[in-house]
């Protein structure tokens, strides 16, 4: 198991009222999940009633999407960064 830090930006950061926590888990959904369980108010945020990643957020490790590496299932080493985006709109 690998501790990664976790930041979320804007309404993630308002929620916890953290810049930055330490998680631990070995995948990536195991980091997020945990996330969750300490920070309860996240619950319906980031996971759906599966318990897997809602879609509507950018999920990034090391500043790759990791949509693009190996999803929720991506492994985690320590010292990573997983970076959690809002979605943006405008027009």
């Amino acid at each position: 198991m690998a501790t990664a830090t976790v930041k979320g930006y804007l309404t993630i950061r308002k929620k916890i009222n953290h810049d930055s926590v330490q998680i631990s888990g070995s995948t990536f959904i195991e980091v997020i999940r945990k996330l969750v369980s300490e920070y309860p108010v996240l619950e319906g945020e980031l996971l759906n009633e599966d318990m897997n990643l809602k879609g509507d957020y950018i999920y990034l490790l090391n500043g790759r999407n990791v949509e693009f590496v190996n999803k929720e299932e991506t492994l985690i080493e320590d010292g990573d960064k997983i970076s959690i985006f809002p979605p943006i709109g405008g027009g």
